[in-house]
């Protein structure tokens, strides 16, 4: 061996001597002491590991299984899947009377009337009315009804916990989803702390939707504000606080019954047209296919690449739960259950036949699921690796710095712009993953899960962020 190669094969040793001892220095960390951490570094071509610690090591990936999920629907689905929902009628038509109901069947889409593909709700209604109205019915001799049916089973994964259930972020998964199965919450706090909270007013209205708040005002500068109820239990009760001295302030809770509230928009929205029926209903149990019926029109969704994006840009837990649902739809049937079922298939597919992990949603919101940071770094390499995964999952995660759910991380260091990832958080659980170009342009995969730390999520983010910018530089 020559001097030559001798001091360049030192170098190389040196350096990753270096990033080990850094990796090694970061999970040492007294300030995480006693947290749970699994992390890993490889090549996101070729999954050769780089760096790691504790990589096998199971823990609560949060938000990050949104990566698992989506990718899964991708694969199963294809990209230009799309959801659609007819609105149709039984009976006849005479006279500019419907002898029958006009109903709403719900396919399961999770962005029906959402805010985030549209301009929301009132657009759907608009065009179901519109196209009543062109089939020259004047009034409906029966009731307006939505149909739920194609969903199974409970709507709220077993595992989900009560402060996370009446909330907007834990809005169960239905048969028919409407408006993001979300309502608006406005509240005027007074000057002064430890004072009850004015409940101003509740959009759109919910039928039968009972309020009940004990939100006081507080010092605290944000949200500690918590919306309690059971699925499809009416009665709500509104716990916590409200920053004191404002005006307006606005929270979000998850709608009890889409179905029913979508049947009672459209009716009353049929109603201010001058086109009356005898009521309106939902109705759950029994699915009949719409070629029984006479289609007046069909309301499709945007493509399931487009949805994906949104998904792990903006961290959305009901859309994702809508595509497990999916999953489980193509298998047969319509439920969580069938869906997660999918979702273990496709990832023991990747991960092995043997691998060990736990899958109890598809959001991430589930406290019991867990995989190790090893197991999304492989999943990173096969979607990296697979050009339809890349092009719906990893060219669309958010940018570092820049976007989305992590506009905050890395900024103005070298991972803005240079890092796409997914983040994860819930109380004292903090992860990400994804890929990063480094200083040489050399790509990498990552992955870090933290579990049970003892300080504020903004450090953990920090340390891991450190981290990143090590690797950035010495790969």
């Amino acid at each position: 061996m020559t001097v030559k190669s001798l001091a360049l094969g030192l170098a190389v040793l040196l350096s990753q001597s270096i990033c080990f001892a850094q990796i090694e220095r970061l999970m040492a960390d007294e300030e995480l002491s006693g947290a749970t951490i699994s992390a890993n570094l490889v090549d996101a071509l070729t999954g050769e590991e780089i760096e790691s610690y504790q990589k096998d090591v199971l823990a609560s990936p949060a938000s990050v299984w949104k990566l698992a999920t989506t990718s899964a629907a991708l694969a199963g689905l294809g990209l230009d899947f799309r959801f659609s929902t007819p609105l149709v009628y039984d009976g006849r038509i005479e006279n500019g009377v419907l002898e029958g109901d006009l109903i709403i069947i719900g396919s399961g889409d999770p962005t029906l009337g959402s805010r985030h593909f549209g301009e929301g709700f009132e657009e759907v209604l608009e065009t179901f009315a519109q196209s009543v109205s062109d089939a020259g019915i004047d009034s409906i001799s029966g009731k307006v009804i939505a149909n739920g049916g194609h969903f199974q089973g409970q709507s709220i994964p077993g595992t989900r916990v009560w402060e996370d259930m009446g909330n907007y972020f834990g809005t169960g998964i239905h048969g028919l989803n409407f408006n993001d199965n979300t309502y608006f919450l406005n509240f005027r706090t007074p000057a002064e702390p430890d004072q009850n909270a004015q409940l101003l007013s509740i959009y759109p209205e919910v039928p039968d939707l009972e309020i009940e708040s004990e939100v006081m005002s507080s010092t605290t500068q944000s949200d500690q504000a918590y919306i309690y109820g059971s699925p499809l239990g009416s009665r709500r009760t509104v716990r916590g606080t409200l920053p004191l001295g404002r005006e307006r302030f606005t929270i979000k809770g998850s709608i009890p019954d889409p179905a029913l509230f979508t049947a009672f928009h459209l009716s009353e929205k049929l109603r201010r047209m001058g086109i009356f029926s005898t009521g309106y209903a939902a109705e759950k149990s029994t699915y009949r296919e719409p070629v029984t019926y006479k289609v007046l029109v069909k309301i499709e969704s945007v493509p399931l690449s487009q949805i994906v994006g949104h998904i792990n840009k903006e961290s959305d837990n009901l859309m994702a739960e809508g595509l497990l649902v999916q999953l489980g739809a193509k298998r047969g049937e319509a439920s969580i259950e069938s869906g997660l079922e999918a979702l273990e298939d496709y990832l023991k597919n990747i991960w092995g036949a043997d691998a060990t992990f736990f899958a109890y949603d598809g959001s991430g919101l589930s406290r019991f699921n867990a995989a190790s940071a090893e197991q999304m770094t492989k999943l990173l390499v096969h979607i990296r690796n697979n050009a339809d995964l890349k092009k719906g999952v990893l060219d669309q995660l958010p940018l570092a710095g820049k976007e989305g759910s992590v506009k905050w991380f890395g900024l103005h260091t070298n991972l803005a712009g240079n890092a796409k990832l997914k983040s994860g958080s819930m109380k004292n659980v903090k992860a990400y993953a994804g890929v990063m170009q480094t200083y040489s342009g050399r790509e990498l995969a990552f992955a870090i899960l933290v579990n049970n730390f003892d300080i504020s999520s903004t450090q953990v983010r920090k340390k891991i962020e450190d981290w990143l910018i090590r690797a950035y530089g010495h790969y």
